[in-house]
């Protein structure tokens, strides 16, 4: 054949090498800056307990007085049963000996990765089930007195104080409407401070009304859209751990012609920890999380 010769003419010839491989960025969660982590130890059973001693009350006595109005000592157990996740993966060996190294290489961060996003959606589940009065409610944009609100409560609650560092978690979009808020009131541009790792990869806002805020795009937005953040103390959300990450190889000799078997688990669990039976450190935010489109 007459003509000259280019890759079009020999594409069937060219192979095909994937040069790179990346793992989808996801969000690195939060609870572990924001939550009162306990380790469970080995041989305590199934359940870590807490023994809250409930407050005594003093009296007034004369030098004559014969007291006999004896307190009695009471208190509330809080039990928390951790249970376990897991991710399990089957590779064949002909997979491994077919696809590029780059990308085998990817593997044990992906399932690292999706174990720690499991752990940390947990955590935010609970937020549905905190206190709802500092929410704006559906459809209403988040403000900035909804978590002063929220933190004044719990380091000023009647029934029990809180005397630990204050968290506010909100998807981004709720966050959007703080900023947009704050804005109105010094000007068309924000004055931005440095632009570290703890703001980028790690979430951290800075401070709103003495509470630290995070950012976590974990958190879910419904259809409407809304989105449940919240305001807690740190010692209003307990995480249980009763085992370290766990990861365990397997064969499968009898699958394909030979598989390797991956596994992750892990053993813990998240719960509002509250004063009696009573909601105090904790408190939601539902708001509107309806995707920006201009500042």
């Amino acid at each position: 054949m007459a003509g000259e010769t280019g890759t079009g003419t020999l594409t069937d010839a060219l192979p095909e090498i994937v040069a790179d491989a990346r793992i989808i960025k996801e969000f690195e969660g939060v609870y572990r800056r924001t939550c009162d982590i306990k380790r469970q130890k080995s041989g305590t059973g199934l359940t870590w307990t807490e023994f809250a001693l409930n407050q005594l009350t003093g009296q007034d006595i004369t030098e004559s007085t014969e007291n006999r109005n004896y307190q009695t000592l009471s208190g509330t157990l809080l039990s928390i049963e951790p249970t376990m996740s897991q991710i399990i993966i089957k590779i064949t060996d002909r997979t491994y000996r077919k696809i590029a190294s780059v990308v085998t290489s990817k593997f044990g961060g992906l399932a690292g990765n999706a174990m720690a996003r499991k752990q940390d959606e947990d955590y935010l589940a609970l937020f549905s089930g905190f206190a709802t009065g500092c929410s704006p409610g559906t459809g209403t944009p988040l403000s900035y007195g909804h978590i002063a609100s929220a933190e004044n409560r719990i380091v000023s609650n009647v029934t029990e104080p809180s005397n630990t560092e204050v968290y506010t978690v909100l998807h981004g979009f709720q966050m959007f409407d703080i900023l947009i808020e704050l804005r109105a009131g010094i000007g068309t541009y924000t004055i931005q401070g440095g632009m570290t790792e703890e703001v980028f990869k790690k979430g951290f806002k800075g401070t709103i009304a003495n509470s630290n805020v995070f950012v976590d795009g974990n958190i879910t937005v419904d259809a409407t859209p809304d989105a449940n953040g919240a305001t807690h103390s740190r010692e209003g959300v307990v995480c249980v751990e009763s085992m370290d990450l766990k990861r365990e190889t397997d064969r499968d000799m009898y699958y394909g012609g030979g598989a390797d078997v991956i596994s992750l688990v892990a053993e813990y669990a998240f719960q509002e920890r509250q004063s009696g039976t009573t909601q105090v450190w904790a408190w939601r935010h539902l708001s509107d999380a309806t995707a920006p489109t201009s500042g």
